[in-house]
């Protein structure tokens, strides 16, 4: 590993655990934003990767992947301006996060999802012609999206969770304005996402036990997806 790329990744480690992460952090009402405003990175990766996605994963999925880099980079833009944010890796990371649902994917490996996905997406990315650090961290930060325990990640591996806790569960509304909200939801519509996203988990615990869907109390988790507070009133767009 070159002394760039290992200074890089010393710079980009944070507080992993979510709650604890937000406590350091500057709580004040989140700003509005027009989405308009939001860079969208184009180049032949993200181009392909975009193309890739759309074509192998459920419309509500394709959505929901496109609503969390919009979320994600609304919160860095508003709370977190200091950062070295590599926008096109939290761009790649937002549309392969959850490849892993992917109907030719989630049951071909008894790996869990996250793993699958991780694994898939690290492989496409270099297909694509990406660099192997970013197809790495893209692939790191899949591995580790569901997972917000304690100890420290990196930048994009903390942004996926908390925009994937909102749209996912409705977790930490305060740090999302709710006009932005609006937009990205209009933008993207959920297409019953909660509820198309909670069957493809309980398929997950189903056809493979011991999961790392497992390692938490699953039926309560896939109850709170399908009633995320937050999302509800979007929930038949």
């Amino acid at each position: 590993m070159s002394t760039q790329i290992a200074r890089e990744l010393a710079d980009s480690a944070i507080e992993r655990e979510v709650d604890q992460f937000l406590r350091q952090s500057n709580i004040r009402p989140a700003k509005q934003f027009d989405i308009a405003s939001i860079h969208v990175p184009e180049s032949q990766v993200t181009e392909k990767t975009v193309r890739y996605v759309h074509d192998s994963v459920e419309p509500a999925i394709f959505n929901h992947s496109n609503r969390v880099y919009y979320l994600g980079a609304a919160l860095v833009q508003d709370y977190l301006p200091q950062w070295k944010f590599d926008e096109e890796t939290y761009f790649l990371t937002s549309l392969f996060h959850d490849i892993g649902t992917a109907s030719k994917l989630q049951l071909s490996s008894v790996l869990s999802f996250e793993f699958i996905g991780g694994i898939h997406a690290r492989e496409m990315l270099m297909e694509f012609g990406a660099r192997q650090v970013q197809a790495d961290e893209v692939a790191e930060a899949i591995f580790r999206h569901t997972d917000a325990k304690g100890g420290h990640t990196r930048h994009a591996g903390q942004i996926i969770q908390m925009s994937t806790q909102l749209d996912v569960l409705g977790t930490n509304p305060r740090w999302f304005n709710s006009n932005t909200v609006d937009q990205v939801v209009q933008k993207y519509p959920r297409l019953g996402f909660n509820h198309v996203f909670a069957d493809q988990m309980r398929q997950e615990v189903a056809e493979k036990p011991g999961c790392l869907m497992c390692t938490r109390d699953s039926q309560a988790f896939i109850h709170q997806v399908e009633n995320n507070p937050v999302m509800a009133r979007y929930d038949n767009n």
